[in-house]
């Protein structure tokens, strides 16, 4: 069992998550590209999942709105991630429907994503939820290695 625990941008928990995040991306695709301007200023909402027993914070995801490129009403999520010890228990999923929650919250209407090509998890955790695949947005339009996706917010997945 997780507990969901909304936290700054900065809290250590979270960016030991980051870059552990960060890393595994690194590993899969080559290399350490990770310029998207996330900080306290644009982070809107952040999310770590603590095991219930341990207290340990074992998986996080982000949320900034407005979404750059998007017009006011678009949230990005971003930096979705659950440790490996802990894949393939719904977590993901969990932190997704707590980010879900927060932007409507914001009376946002849709949210945008950037996922990889070589991340066939995340991918199938966000069309089993009902995102869907859109035209890659910037800075993603040129980069083959990207998926992005969109769900409208009320939706049901």
């Amino acid at each position: 069992m997780v507990a969901m625990e909304r936290v700054d941008w900065t809290d250590p928990d979270l960016q030991r998550l980051v870059a552990d995040q960060e890393q595994e991306i690194d590993a899969r695709y080559d290399d350490g590209d990770h310029d998207n301007h996330l900080d306290a200023e644009t982070v809107t909402v952040a999310v770590l999942a603590r095991d219930e027993d341990t207290k340990e914070a074992i998986a996080c995801g982000v949320l900034r709105d407005p979404a750059p490129s998007f017009e006011a009403g678009t949230g990005e999520l971003n930096r979705m991630y659950v440790h490996p010890d802990h894949r393939r228990r719904g977590i993901g999923k969990e932190i997704l429907r707590a980010l879900e929650a927060a932007a409507k919250d914001r009376e946002l209407g849709q949210l945008v994503l950037e996922t990889g090509i070589q991340q066939p998890e995340a991918i199938g955790l966000y069309t089993s939820e009902g995102y869907r695949i859109i035209d890659n947005y910037p800075p993603y339009e040129d980069d083959l290695d990207s998926r992005c996706f969109a769900k409208a917010i009320g939706e049901e997945g």
